[in-house]
């Protein structure tokens, strides 16, 4: 009986411990999965993690650029030409970009781009309405940007100045006059008297005859080239004011409010010429007949002559000076020369001179000593 039971409690004990090891070996597996899996989960959070962080970088960076202003100052008078110039100097577009988004005027909101007429031979519609300023732009701004602004700021302007206006001309007509004043005057007095002038030839249906209608056209907007030679005046095109009547087919330049005050207020006179007085300032002799405008252009020819001459004879006098002192320069330099040979030969002469007495003396002495032997041996005998 005891045998039996000593067996059943070592059976039991057996069965026991195999339940525990195949109940060891069966959690194996699963804890190996359970590892891998957090392994796995955590390699794919630190994977994200980065790309997570990196992103955000991106995002601050792309933030810090967007805050990064640019400045771009264009003077009055600018063409669109200049403009586009000047920012590709400056390394913020490329000048066919800003063209092309000048050119482009469907995506621009201002509501009077529509009263602009889109004439045949017209360079650009909106020349003449980018108004002159300085402006700050972000780097990763686009040109469409840029001349947004421009308009928005030419519309602020124009607002301003046209209030009280009673005048007959419409906003596009006002900006092309404006535009030739710009070029036009270099002194703010004359900027009414100008457009005054403009004004008396409308009125008369004269042709207007401003040089820089025809240097827009033949510097291709650059305005590069001071003169305008007679050969220019023949140029066939619509902004050319010697070859047609009226106004040219559209503004010049981009001006700015000095110069749309001036249309918008001419100055009331009988003038209808001018001509340059060609002084530092860039004033101008006006006449109301064409005879005193020819007599200006003699009386402004011979003060050129004068003033040539002037600065030629003083050319001449700086000339002869330079001459003059170059000769003296020259005369110096011989006479120290020979001054230096002169001292080299008395010089030498000394030093002749000194080796002559010395030889001389030498002789002497020898002389001397030749006696005293003689007188000696007369003595002995």
């Amino acid at each position: 009986m005891d045998l039996y039971l000593d067996f059943d409690n070592s059976s039991k004990r057996r069965r026991r411990n195999s339940r525990r090891r195949r109940r060891r070996n069966s959690k194996k597996p699963f804890i190996m999965v359970a590892v891998i899996v957090l392994i796995v989960i955590v390699a794919a959070g630190a994977f994200f993690g980065v790309q997570y962080i990196q992103k955000k970088e991106q995002e601050a960076k792309i933030r810090k650029q967007q805050k990064q202003t640019v400045t771009v100052m264009f003077p009055e008078g600018y063409s669109v030409d200049m403009m586009a110039k000047r920012l590709e100097d400056k390394g913020i577009f490329k000048a066919s970009d800003f063209i092309a988004a000048v050119k482009n005027t469907d995506q621009y909101k201002n509501s009077w781009i529509k009263e602009i007429p889109n004439t045949n031979g017209m360079k650009y519609r909106l020349e003449g309405f980018l108004y002159p300023d300085t402006y700050n732009i972000y780097k990763n701004s686009k040109p469409s940007d840029l001349v947004q602004k421009m308009l928005d700021n030419y519309e602020k302007k124009y607002n301003q100045l046209s209030q009280g206006y009673k005048g007959k001309h419409s906003r596009f007509e006002l900006t092309v006059m404006a535009s030739i004043i710009e070029r036009e005057a270099k002194v703010e007095k004359e900027r009414p008297v100008i457009a005054g002038v403009i004004e008396n030839r409308l009125k008369k249906k004269m042709k207007l005859q401003m040089c820089p209608t025809v240097l827009y056209v033949t510097t291709n907007g650059l305005y590069n080239a001071e003169k305008v030679y007679y050969r220019n005046l023949k140029v066939k095109s619509p902004y050319n004011t010697y070859q047609n009547k009226g106004l040219p087919v559209g503004a010049i330049c981009n001006p700015g409010s000095s110069a749309l005050k001036a249309a918008m207020n001419p100055q009331k006179t009988d003038y209808l010429y001018y001509v340059a007085k060609g002084d530092s300032e860039g004033t101008h002799i006006f006449s109301k007949t064409y005879k005193q405008h020819e007599d200006a252009r003699i009386i402004k020819d011979k003060k050129k002559k004068k003033t040539s001459k002037a600065s030629n004879s003083k050319k001449q006098n700086k000339t002869k000076d330079s001459k003059a002192s170059s000769t003296k320069k020259n005369a110096t330099t011989t006479a120290k020369k020979a001054g230096t040979k002169k001292s080299k030969s008395t010089a030498s002469t000394v030093k002749t001179s000194q080796k002559a007495k010395k030889t001389e003396k030498k002789k002497n002495s020898k002389s001397t000593k030749t006696k005293k032997e003689e007188k000696n041996k007369k003595t002995k005998n």
